[in-house]
């Protein structure tokens, strides 16, 4: 119940105006079918549904989560499941986008997700990852590494959960880089890559499509 709090203190509201940047690139058709992994409470979506009337459906292992996402986008027609990345339960080919948003890097099995997500996508369709990455300037980094060991007191006063942002300050650590990231998306069958740092590499956007048959 406090995480959009938590995420509004911790990024200083920043976090806002990223997932507003980040649904821009997206532009869907009204006949498109959008997949929203991770969806957590529903941001994202309820951003996208401002600028198109496409089909999405938000997926997510938290079934808390989910209620928290049902609450927030309840006058929307929308469809939700309670489910883990690594096995999705969709055919191939199926969806025109596929859009993860601070939630990558929670995948218990990074390869097989990326696996599953390209098997989903449509050839010709686009993934679309916003996520914490590796901040390009030094100082700034040591800057940031020492915001960090704040996290986890505000995660303690303000959701009594301490022990859930001292796992989200290291899954930051241990994320792939942008670089590493990009490689790991084209040795697994994705093409025309690009990414977009935010903040200095703080955060990125990798955009990666389905195009050719994977080797």
């Amino acid at each position: 119940g406090k995480y959009d709090i938590m995420n509004d203190i911790m990024s200083l509201g920043l976090h806002r105006l990223w997932k507003e940047e980040f649904v821009k690139i997206i532009k869907p058709k009204s006949t498109d079918k959008v997949l929203d992994l991770a969806a957590g409470s529903g941001d994202i979506t309820k951003i996208l549904k401002k600028q198109s009337d496409c089909h999405c459906i938000l997926f997510d292992a938290s079934l808390e989560m989910i209620k928290q996402a049902k609450k927030k986008l309840r006058n929307h027609d929308l469809t939700f499941i309670c489910g883990k990345c690594e096995k999705l339960p969709f055919k191939n080919n199926f969806f025109d986008y596929i859009i993860v948003s601070f939630g990558l890097r929670n995948f218990s099995d990074l390869k097989n997700s990326l696996v599953q997500i390209r098997r989903v996508l449509k050839k010709g369709g686009a993934f679309l990852c916003l996520e914490f990455s590796e901040i390009n300037n030094p100082f700034f980094r040591k800057l940031f590494f020492f915001y960090c060991k704040l996290i986890p007191i505000y995660g303690e006063l303000i959701s009594g959960n301490k022990g859930a942002y001292q796992y989200l300050i290291q899954s930051i650590k241990h994320f792939p880089n942008q670089i590493s990231l990009t490689k790991r998306l084209v040795d697994l069958g994705f093409n025309n890559i690009e990414v977009i740092d935010i903040l200095d590499g703080l955060a990125s956007i990798h955009i990666a499509k389905k195009c050719n048959i994977k080797k």
